[in-house]
């Protein structure tokens, strides 16, 4: 029986899956759509961001449904209109005269300022106490969290490769053997193109850059390496 490629945009889960046994929570994918924004990527479907591209790629779906084997159709671009039907489109937009004086609002008066001479004073800054208890139950999430991520050192099945460009997860003590393609270099997003700094293979599309071969070969990384106390 021929078994199809899960093809979930923008990022299934990769596994082939037989059509005729194809449960309904068989698959874990992203719905949403992959978010950069100062220096965060995460996917507009759920809410955890990271700094780490490889770390972005690993992030666990956060919807389960049955395995999808047709893609979905390209969206459809905008019509590219010429010069002149620009112009008569923002003509089109401008509000007419009397338009304008009808819902123009109406001036505010010129608030005063207060004499130099006056003694400064001091705000106060309250919290409330609903704010206070909020703040400190969120610490103590972000310090379980932390705590939780250190202690589990164990290499567990379904791990995802950290490196880059690398779609393949552990399954075993057989998967150390396999041969390991991937990107040594670092994804580049740059006026609109996307690339990886090592190949710089340039792509509009961010699916098209996501499937892009390593140009690398070695050996996998399942565990992020720690830097921290080596030199920069």
């Amino acid at each position: 029986r021929r078994r199809r490629l899960c093809v979930h945009l923008p990022v299934g889960c990769g596994q082939r899956f037989d059509p005729e046994n194809n449960p309904e929570d068989g698959c874990t994918y992203h719905p949403g759509v992959p978010v950069f924004h100062d220096a965060l990527k995460g996917w507009s479907c759920c809410k955890r961001r990271t700094t780490d591209f490889s770390d972005f790629l690993s992030i666990a779906g956060c919807t389960k449904g049955p395995h999808n084997k047709e893609k979905p159709p390209e969206p459809v671009k905008p019509e590219v209109k010429s010069s002149g039907e620009k112009a008569k489109d923002l003509e089109d937009q401008k509000p007419k005269f009397n338009e304008y004086i009808i819902s123009a609002p109406k001036p505010q008066e010129a608030i005063l300022r207060p004499s130099a001479d006056e003694p400064m004073v001091k705000l106060q800054h309250k919290v409330s106490a609903s704010l206070k208890q909020a703040l400190e139950k969120l610490k103590l999430s972000e310090n379980t969290t932390e705590k939780k991520e250190e202690d589990e050192e164990e290499l567990k099945i379904g791990t995802s490769c950290k490196n880059g460009g690398c779609t393949k997860t552990f399954e075993g003590p057989e998967s150390d053997s396999d041969i390991c393609s991937y990107h040594s270099g670092v994804p580049i997003f740059h006026e609109g193109m996307k690339y990886w700094s090592c190949c710089k293979r340039k792509t509009s599309d961010f699916n098209t850059f996501l499937s892009q071969e390593g140009c690398t070969k070695g050996a996998h990384l399942w565990k992020k390496k720690n830097t921290v106390g080596l030199p920069p």
